[in-house]
């Protein structure tokens, strides 16, 4: 993936709105993750340190930290230096670089967490690329924390997408999932990584959250501004649509009615 350009995206587009979450997805997938967490966080873990990796505005983390109090060391990372000042205002204490998660390696060093999470990320780093990373910077007995998008969220999006009127009113040639996020094609694929890299799965579920589009604002309100699928718009040029494309789209593509697909999972790394 170009960081650069998912940096720039994030810093100059979706940070100042990332929080409003108009449609409710990330809040959504969030508290599911969070009840996975709150059935196997243990009470003797002092500190509890935990590493959120593509830690955004700091959501997660200050769920974690208003639950186990004081006793949590929150450490975090994201390719977005805007997002992380908005992440150190929410969660006090946060030791934070800017880097994307795949350069795991060089902070922290010396460091292990008995939590690390990866919400949302993997649509710009794969996960086989994060598994070995997070498995060897937790403690035997330590989780991962995953949510994440799939090739199966957005089938509607997707199908518009491709079609000829869309290519054309963007003025560029549309480009391909695969060639813009590199998600995990399903749960079955989630699962079967996490296995591969040393963790039994403790929880796993599939959150299909629905999401409404009445007209193109309200689209790139939820999908350029608030980040779910800023590359592909980029990369379509919808972002620069007129007066007179947005009135096409209104007339031809919307109201549009969608879901995503989110695999949510807490996975174990195994003792020994």
């Amino acid at each position: 993936m170009n960081t650069t350009a998912i940096r720039r995206q994030y810093d100059e587009v979706v940070a100042e709105y990332y929080d409003f979450d108009p449609q409710g997805v990330t809040g959504g997938s969030l508290d599911r993750a969070m009840a996975q967490l709150r059935a196997w966080a243990p009470d003797d873990a002092d500190p509890f340190r935990v590493l959120d990796l593509g830690i955004g505005t700091g959501l997660f983390l200050s769920r974690v930290a208003a639950a186990l109090g004081d006793r949590v060391a929150p450490f975090g990372v994201d390719v977005s230096e805007k997002m992380i000042d908005r992440a150190r205002a929410r969660v006090p204490g946060l030791t934070a670089a800017v880097d994307s998660a795949a350069h795991l390696d060089a902070h922290f060093p010396g460091q292990s967490f008995d939590l690390v999470c990866t919400h949302f990320v993997t649509g710009f780093v794969p996960m086989n690329v994060l598994a070995p990373l997070i498995h060897a910077r937790l403690d035997d007995g330590g989780c991962w924390s995953f949510v994440g998008g799939t090739m199966a969220g957005f089938p509607a999006l997707q199908q518009k997408a491709d079609a000829k009127l869309v290519r054309w009113l963007g003025g560029t040639a549309a480009a391909s999932a695969d060639e813009v996020v590199c998600n995990p094609a399903g749960r079955d694929e989630v699962v079967r990584t996490l296995e591969a890299n040393g963790f039994a799965v403790r929880a796993c579920e599939v959150f299909e959250p629905k999401v409404e589009f009445p007209d193109f604002d309200r689209f790139m309100e939820f999908a350029y501004r608030g980040g779910w699928l800023t590359p592909f718009i980029e990369a379509a040029g919808l972002h620069k649509a007129g007066r007179l494309t947005r009135w096409l789209l209104n007339k031809l593509v919307f109201p549009m009615s969608d879901h995503h697909n989110v695999v949510i999972a807490l996975a174990e790394k195994a003792e020994g």
